[in-house]
């Protein structure tokens, strides 16, 4: 019986221990160029130099595989091991992106390796660079050696290539800018992430800002401390006219409820002016002490002071400030050649304009339903496209695998071999 040669390390082919280290000795490097330049350096790059980068980078892969393939390197890159380790330490880069928050750390390990900005650290890259470089010679050798059975295979391969290298090549033309509108005034300066001003090719006027609110709810709270008092895991309650509430020894019910208001004397009457918050009649009965308190409560407003109903020495019956169930923009686009373009923005909801994505962001918070301002978002993404392309080709070609292995299995006897 013949014996088997031992495979010793770095023998050729490289096999899975070798591509680990080639793969954990890049991203040590990544994370030592991170510490070095202190995060200075980092890969954003716009039109058009990212497109002569890809045009280039494909054209070298082409090369490489045409000219080079014998070379010990491109063998490697072209065969399992290399892929496996690749997407693994890939996987492993994107699983510390969701354990660490990709915002500035206090952290100075995290900010040192630049753990906080994963998309855009060395390590990752070098990474991706590796696994992208074997996407595209095998999906090259597959294609110059066209059959119809490997359709699919160039599809789902070529679609990852496409998706990955979009997402990362054009995020330097990613722009995501904040403008703050008002009522009635024109504004067409927004601010990049960088609070720098960008002058828009358009303007936006506010015509109207509409918030809806839920309910404001009850909660008792202490006189001392501030802090909520918790009724079997519950502290707050929905306040309703009618509604009767038991918490703990006091039976609460709802007299009265208005949604805007105004206080007069020691009560409240329905108003609909500038700032008058909601308030409601309570009755408070004390079961351990068999009586009854009543009395009127608010939650106030950015000009109406907040109305509380003391129980006793130690507790009071407070009503919460109203949370946003939604809130909308009706806006006006001014473009340079003298169109009105109005539109509605609402959250998740955005109006597309000339290449542009609007959304409604946000608004004064301080003034509530009442603001006279809205704060808007506007993305550009001009790669985007590319991004969908090639996952709607990683589908058609997922799609195209299942339905030719179904063919196959249909021309066997009986449906099965």
């Amino acid at each position: 019986m013949k014996k088997q040669k031992q495979h010793n390390l770095w023998d050729k082919p490289w096999g899975y221990v070798e591509s680990f280290i080639i793969g954990m000795g890049l991203m040590l490097a990544g994370f030592a160029i991170e510490a070095s330049t202190g995060n200075a350096i980092t890969l954003s790059i716009s039109f058009p130099h990212n497109l002569i980068i890809l045009i280039a980078y494909c054209t070298l892969l082409f090369v490489a595989h045409k000219w080079f393939s014998h070379v010990q390197i491109i063998r490697w890159l072209t065969k399992v091991p290399a892929a496996i380790s690749s997407i693994s330490l890939v996987t492993f880069m994107v699983m510390i992106m969701g354990i660490i928050p990709q915002t500035h750390s206090d952290n100075y390990l995290v900010n040192l390796l630049g753990l906080n900005h994963i998309t855009t650290n060395w390590a990752f890259i070098l990474i991706l660079f590796v696994f992208l470089s074997n996407l595209g010679l095998v999906t090259i050798k597959r294609f110059l050696q066209f059959k119809t059975s490997n359709i699919g295979f160039i599809l789902n391969h070529l679609g990852l290539f496409i998706a990955l290298t979009a997402g990362l090549l054009g995020s330097g033309d990613l722009e995501r800018l904040t403008i703050q509108t008002t009522e009635e005034q024109p504004s067409w300066i927004a601010y990049n992430e960088d609070n720098q001003p960008v002058e828009l090719p358009f303007a936006f006027v506010l015509n109207d800002f509409r918030l809806d609110e839920y309910a404001p709810k009850l909660a008792l709270v202490d006189n001392e401390t501030g802090e909520l008092h918790f009724n079997e895991g519950k502290n707050l309650y929905l306040i309703e006219k009618g509604n009767d509430y038991v918490f703990g020894d006091y039976d609460i019910k709802v007299d009265d409820f208005l949604v805007t208001s105004g206080r007069i004397g020691d009560r409240y009457a329905f108003t609909n002016e500038l700032g008058a918050p909601p308030s409601a009649l309570v009755e408070v009965y004390d079961k351990q002490k068999d009586s009854t308190i009543n009395g009127w409560i608010s939650c106030g407003s950015f000009i109406k002071q907040p109305q509380s109903l003391k129980i006793n020495e130690q507790i009071s019956l407070v009503m919460t400030i109203p949370e946003a169930k939604k809130f909308s923009s009706d806006i006006t686009i001014l473009t340079k050649d003298e169109q009105q373009i109005k539109a509605t923005l609402e959250v998740n909801k955005p109006y597309k304009h000339d290449h542009w994505k609007i959304y409604q962001y946000s608004y004064d918070d301080t003034l509530g339903k009442w603001s006279n301002t809205s704060v808007l978002e506007l993305v550009k993404d001009p790669w985007l496209p590319y991004i969908y392309i090639g996952i709607f080709m990683m589908i058609a070609g997922a799609i195209y695998m299942f339905w030719i292995g179904n063919t196959k299995i249909n021309k066997q006897p009986n449906g099965l071999d």
